[in-house]
């Protein structure tokens, strides 16, 4: 993952770590649904908890394609970066306040399985 190809082209695009996550949230919320008593409550919660991560990273994805066109400075991620912390903090806020019947385990797990795909995708590369 690191060393002499660290600075080497990565064909992972954050459109396609959306898509992983979205994918791993998907199946995360189907192993809560069957292996769990809480069937539709704990599979909902997982697939919210999914879409905390994966939104906000769309929202991403899409600014930094648009400034990538335009060769994304730094500014532009760190600015990027810090819209989708704030989403994230938001809709985590508003989901706790809305004050619907969360499964809170299974919500904070598939969020931390899908916000662990973006680490996942430094290591991935095509040969």
């Amino acid at each position: 993952m690191l060393g002499r190809r660290v600075s080497s082209s990565h064909s992972v695009t954050p459109t396609k770590v959306v898509a992983a996550q979205i994918l791993v949230s998907l199946l995360s919320a189907l192993a809560w649904y069957l292996f769990t008593r809480l069937q539709g409550k704990a599979a909902l919660s997982a697939i919210l908890g999914g879409a905390i991560c994966w939104v906000p990273s769309a929202f991403f994805s899409l600014y930094i394609g648009k400034k990538h066109r335009r060769a994304a400075s730094s500014c532009a991620w760190i600015l990027g970066e810090s819209v989708k912390i704030a989403l994230t903090a938001i809709i985590f806020v508003a989901t706790a306040m809305l004050g619907w019947n969360i499964h809170w385990l299974a919500l904070l797990v598939t969020y931390f399985i899908a916000l662990k795909i973006s680490w996942i995708a430094l290591g991935w590369r095509t040969k």
